[in-house]
């Protein structure tokens, strides 16, 4: 069993080349479709007859034969003539297959001629001495297996085998190649190497293989993507791990010196652990599967209200206060409890990082565009802010500013969510 595409490919296309070489070549032959058609027919009847004639004219019979004798051994044609009575001058006799062109040419009184597996035509030639009537009967088969002709088709075969040979060689090539391009780059990626693209390897061309690349390129990309992101985050868990465990240890060890006090300090960083690792639970929930979020209808205006009232409450003790500016109702489908968590998130920030004696203003704002509706939430503190460079990263999970620039996550003077 043959298992390589490019041979399967190569094969099926040649064999399917060859097959309508010679099928062409065939009904041609049979049907008499080729050059020695009814033209050659009507044109070789007419002149083979007028030779006829002269010869017997001219010469006799003697004549007559010896020119019919040469003609029948350099050529599959077979000739009677007949006189202006109807005699066979060399008695050979009509071929049965070619009496019935001779009665219908006799009773129309013009040539006729019959082309099927063999060829016969009849023709009359007008003299002085009377109308003469030519047949000829044709042995395409016979004239086919003449060792010459053989030769001449087998290397007519021989050029068609090569030239569809080389066709199919090209074809094959330009379909696999890419094919196996792609498999080298597959096997690179599976030993480990993402950064191994399979646009190079097949260009230039614009076809669906070349599509094909282009989706396994960004296929390559996604995946080098989320795996520098693994990386990222389990980097981002383990600093963010470390800091209360490092406290931990430090409190553990004042507690076994007597010092009593340092027990709340263990219970705020075993909070602080507690909340981190619900964040990374929700955050590998929402990574492992979609369809464990709980999608329900939610009117993002009371949700805003929530946060905002929770926020005034823990702004009050700073001198810090949370107003709502507007709320357009806004109804959308989502997980309700994680829509309070990202803006919540962002709010507490705004809250923990805006001046003293300032405000954090919330606004929800209902939008139409193009037929499309779409809600702003605008969170604006008088925050530091973070640097331009770093806002495209405040959503990443666990990233953090550097201690001595900004706050974490989120301290900007404008958030839009």
């Amino acid at each position: 069993m043959i298992h390589s595409i490019y041979t399967k490919i190569f094969l099926w296309f040649w064999l399917a080349l060859l097959g309508v070489t010679v099928s062409v070549t065939l009904i041609t032959f049979v049907s008499g479709s080729q050059p020695l058609g009814r033209r050659w027919m009507s044109l070789t009847t007419d002149v083979c007859a007028h030779s006829a004639v002269d010869f017997y004219l001219q010469g006799g019979k003697p004549a007559l034969k010896r020119y019919i004798d040469e003609i029948e051994r350099s050529s599959p044609i077979r000739m009677v003539l007949f006189d202006p009575h109807g005699q066979d001058i060399l008695g050979r006799g009509v071929p049965p297959e070619a009496t019935e062109v001779l009665e219908k040419a006799q009773a129309s009184g013009s040539s006729q001629f019959s082309m099927w597996l063999h060829w016969t035509g009849a023709s009359f030639v007008p003299t002085p001495e009377g109308k003469f009537t030519f047949v000829a009967y044709i042995f395409p088969l016979r004239g086919f297996w003449r060792q010459n002709t053989l030769e001449a088709y087998g290397l007519k075969l021989s050029i068609a085998l090569l030239a569809t040979g080389l066709l199919c060689l090209v074809l094959a090539r330009h379909i696999a190649n890419p094919i196996r391009a792609l498999q080298v780059v597959a096997r690179q990626i599976a030993d480990g190497d993402l950064s191994v693209r399979a646009s190079p390897a097949i260009s230039p061309r614009s076809d669906e293989l070349a599509d094909l690349a282009q989706d396994f390129d960004r296929m390559a990309e996604r995946m080098q993507s989320l795996l520098r992101k693994q990386q990222e985050l389990l980097g981002d868990i383990s600093h963010e791990l470390r800091s209360p465990l490092t406290r931990l240890n430090v409190s553990l060890e004042l507690v076994r010196r007597g010092e009593i006090n340092a027990s709340d300090r263990m219970q705020q960083d075993l909070d602080r652990l507690d909340a981190m690792i619900g964040q990374i639970l929700t955050l590998t929930r929402l990574q492992a599967s979609e369809g464990q979020k709980i999608v329900t209808s939610v009117n993002l205006r009371l949700v805003l209200e929530s946060v905002a009232a929770d926020a005034r409450f823990e702004g009050e003790e700073q001198g810090k206060s949370v107003s709502l500016t507007r709320a357009d109702d806004c109804w959308l489908s989502g997980d309700p409890a994680l829509l309070r968590s990202c803006i919540e998130n962002v709010v507490r920030n705004a809250v923990r990082y805006t001046k003293p004696k300032t405000a954090v203003e919330l606004s929800l704002k209902l939008e139409e565009r193009n037929g499309l509706s779409s809600a702003q939430v605008l969170i604006a503190d008088h925050g530091e802010g973070v640097p331009v460079e770093a806002l495209p990263r405040l959503f990443e999970p666990f990233y953090r500013m550097d201690d001595g620039c900004c706050p974490t996550h989120a301290g900007v003077g404008g958030h839009r969510l």
